[in-house]
């Protein structure tokens, strides 16, 4: 009788043991699936940022060809990236993020300053050490002007104002007979000169001088 009870308690300590690890391992499983989701929210983030500011495009990877690179592109730019110096002109600005903001304002009717967008990117953590994420609550300016741009699938209304600002510039030179290699394409441009372009995409009484600012040193 003795002997049977211990069957029984060797049974349930055997049973007791299996759910136990049972209980474990789909816990972990659990963990696991969450900080894959989080990790995967994380990265989306991060993709969301870098379109707005005009770094990733899915739809240029595909018209250009470069579908094979879509992976590794996407891989980049899931992580932080701080914006490369290489990328700024001879004025020293991020010359594609300062016109998406001129855009931003003059289309979206919503003030975000260049200084505000390139302090966000000078850090990859906050103070606290956590990931400096744009929707973390610390940042309302920079997730007001993410969410413009991608929910409103702001891609291609972007390359149109970038023709735009080209188009200007070319019809500013024609109309004045100057040399065209006197006034610096757009991506070359002070803030300045950009800014009188920006005017003058968005209002069409704006008489546009690019002159008058290069000869005042811009």
């Amino acid at each position: 009788m003795k002997r049977k009870y211990l069957i029984i308690i060797g049974i349930i300590i055997i049973l007791s043991g299996l759910l136990f690890i049972g209980y474990r391992i789909n816990e972990q499983r659990r963990e696991d699936a969450r900080m894959a989701e989080e990790q995967r929210e994380i990265e989306e983030t991060y993709r969301r940022l870098h379109y707005a500011i005009g770094r990733l495009s899915y739809d240029e990877l595909r018209t250009d060809g470069w579908e094979r690179h879509l992976p590794e592109v996407l891989e980049q730019f899931s992580s932080y990236q701080p914006l490369d110096p290489s990328h700024k002109n001879e004025s020293g600005i991020f010359f594609r993020q300062y016109y998406i903001l001129r855009m931003y304002y003059h289309h979206g009717d919503i003030y975000l300053s260049y200084e505000m967008l390139v302090d966000y990117f000078s850090e990859e953590f906050e103070p606290d050490g956590s990931l400096r994420l744009y929707n973390n609550g610390h940042h309302p300016e920079i997730e007001a002007f993410i969410i413009w741009m991608w929910e409103g699938h702001r891609w291609v209304e972007f390359i149109e104002y970038e023709e735009n600002l080209n188009n200007l510039r070319t019809r500013y030179i024609s109309e004045n007979s100057i040399d065209r290699f006197s006034i610096p394409i757009i991506n070359h441009m002070s803030h300045q000169m950009l800014d009188a372009l920006a005017r003058a995409e968005a209002d069409p009484d704006y008489v546009l001088d690019l002159t008058s600012l290069q000869e005042q040193g811009y």
